[in-house]
């Protein structure tokens, strides 16, 4: 599917009852995995021995589950579930009738071993019926930021000075000044008042020279 290594190979089914059972969730999410998830298949594992590399300064191991859905629109706090319940990174590949997509989520792990890692975000490719993705760097950690890379348009960069935590973050606020943009840009055009539409149409080249902004820092 993914054209991973055999040696990553794992093709495990995973129950999904294993997610939501014992987990802290609401009823509507363990509806969710009722009635979204076909099933899930830990497909590879990413690590020190089944990539013959060394091991990375904070991540020791990527997961590859494949998810077959019911519906392509899937409620996305699925994957959060289950990133909560593994302490290793997940690259989630979602199959649709033929399609593919694939998820990772930027994991925060927290300091005090008893509380879950925080999802700030997730970055994900389009619906693809060939999903493309390459493991790039010798060590854990390069391979996992160059998956971010790839699935975020370039957004984090590993080329970058910044800290990826940084870029993050810079990648969240771009999101959101872009929705923005998007909602002032509707009201311009059902505005019928020649005025409001100059003042809206200023708001959007703020916000626009905001992000320019975010883009050269």
């Amino acid at each position: 599917m993914l054209n991973l290594p055999q040696t990553t190979e794992v093709n495990k089914i995973i129950p999904k009852n294993k997610f939501y059972e014992k987990a802290d969730i609401s009823n509507s999410l363990k509806e969710s995995f009722v009635d979204d998830i076909e099933k899930i298949v830990w497909a590879n594992k990413l690590s020190p021995k089944t990539l013959n590399i060394a091991e990375g300064s904070t991540i020791k191991e990527i997961e590859v589950f494949h998810i077959k859905l019911k519906t392509s629109k899937f409620n996305a706090k699925i994957l959060e579930a289950i990133d909560k319940s593994i302490p290793y990174y997940i690259l989630y590949v979602l199959e649709y009738q033929g399609n593919y997509q694939l998820w990772l989520g930027y994991k925060e792990k927290s300091n005090n071993p008893e509380k879950q890692a925080t999802i700030t975000r997730y970055f994900h490719s389009e619906w693809d019926k060939k999903p493309e993705i390459s493991l790039i760097g010798n060590k854990l950690d390069s391979i996992y930021q160059g998956l971010l890379e790839q699935l975020s348009d370039n957004r984090i960069s590993t080329d970058s000075e910044t800290d990826i935590k940084e870029q993050v973050a810079k990648a969240i606020e771009i999101e959101k000044l872009e929705k923005q943009i998007e909602k002032l840009t509707a009201k311009m055009r059902a505005e019928k008042q020649f005025n409001r539409q100059i003042e809206i149409k200023r708001q959007i080249k703020q916000l626009q020279q905001k992000i320019k902004d975010l883009n050269n820092g």
